[in-house]
């Protein structure tokens, strides 16, 4: 059979597919360990959100460069369909901290909500009645200036004019041959040829809705809110469960986007339709594997930080209740003093 298209290497090659894979699996760790004591601490968050912005540079690094080998009619409709599935990956994460972030408001008590108003004002407040009244438009103006939120936004964006560019003519998107609608390709386990008119009608109406800035987070808020709901209506009433399965969720979601881009490639190398291309070692496979360390030094930093939050919070109490030994015992753990002030 003769081969209808070869994969991109740098784009959608093995290590690069690889390194997407990785980094994004392993920001559940993270978002696992901080939900286990059911409270998300600034230090948390502040964590997970250089985790998130590390993984959105990259998610913009692969459709910028897509964009560009598509007007120079170096890539095809069928590396297009790979790419978007590692977005929607990377996309994940993004929920992800947006759904730690809401847990960490939730918990937030009074005292700590007018100690960030008056940060922010630059006034001490005396009443706290008219911020609770008020909370959700300090809410509204926190979310929207978040760096993490307005670039995860902006991706969204970048991520649906791309799909909108490929599925609203996958010939005419980049070097594409006719013969490439034939290819098969796997949504959510079903496989369907690339030139499938359902297939086409339906991501144009979705990337269409995910085009517009906000409000393709808040469609997949409205996603997670009737998910949560569903939980504690029908499954058991502890929100920190919840927030875990919604998690889980997002883990399915992530692990059936990983299967249908490999069983995808397997099956059209197999069939002979695509080249080895994708299979070749080079310098842009390479630098992603390398990048991916970055995302492993985030974790790591971050494990770190929660045993020294939770030997700083064993110290505190042992401090507190005059227990000598066990004060010695965690100083002997590796515990430092100045973490009584900074984790407690």
């Amino acid at each position: 059979m003769t081969i209808c298209f070869a994969a991109d290497p740098d784009i959608s090659g093995t290590g690069v597919r690889i390194a997407i894979y990785a980094q994004n699996l392993l920001s559940f760790v993270p978002a696992l360990l901080a939900l286990r004591d059911g409270k998300i601490t600034r230090t948390e968050l502040e964590s997970l959100q250089t985790q998130s912005r590390t993984i959105l540079i990259t998610a913009f690094a692969i459709l910028v460069s897509t964009i560009i080998k598509a007007l120079q009619n170096d890539i095809t409709n069928f590396d297009g369909t790979i790419i978007l599935n590692l977005s929607w990956m990377n996309n994940t994460n993004l929920f992800i901290y947006l759904l730690l972030y809401v847990q960490h408001r939730v918990n937030l008590s009074t005292e700590e909500l007018r100690e960030e108003v008056e940060e922010m004002v630059g006034v001490k407040i005396e009443k706290v009645g008219p911020i609770i009244r008020h909370r959700w438009k300090y809410e509204v103006r926190k979310i929207c200036s978040n760096l993490v939120v307005i670039v995860g936004s902006v991706h969204l964006s970048l991520m649906s004019a791309v799909g909108l560019w490929l599925w609203c003519n996958p010939v005419g998107f980049g070097t594409s041959k006719s013969c490439s609608l034939e290819a098969p390709i796997f949504v959510f386990g079903l496989q369907v040829p690339l030139g499938s008119v359902g297939l086409k009608v339906w991501y144009i109406m979705l990337y269409g809705i995910l085009l517009i800035p906000v409000l393709n987070l808040i469609i997949p808020a409205i996603f997670f809110e009737v998910i949560l709901l569903f939980f504690h209506k029908f499954g058991r009433k502890d929100h920190l469960v919840n927030m875990t399965s919604a998690l889980g969720i997002l883990a399915i979601i992530n692990i059936v986007l990983l299967v249908d881009s490999e069983v995808t490639l397997r099956v059209n190398t197999k069939q002979g339709e695509l080249g080895q291309g994708g299979n070749i070692w080079t310098f842009g496979q390479i630098l992603a594997l390398l990048l991916l360390l970055v995302p492993l030094c985030d974790l790591g930093e971050s494990l770190l930080e929660r045993r020294a939050g939770i030997l700083g919070k064993k110290l505190y109490n042992a401090s507190r209740q005059g227990k000598i030994d066990i004060v010695q015992y965690v100083l002997d753990l590796g515990a430092k003093t100045d973490a009584l002030g900074k984790y407690i």
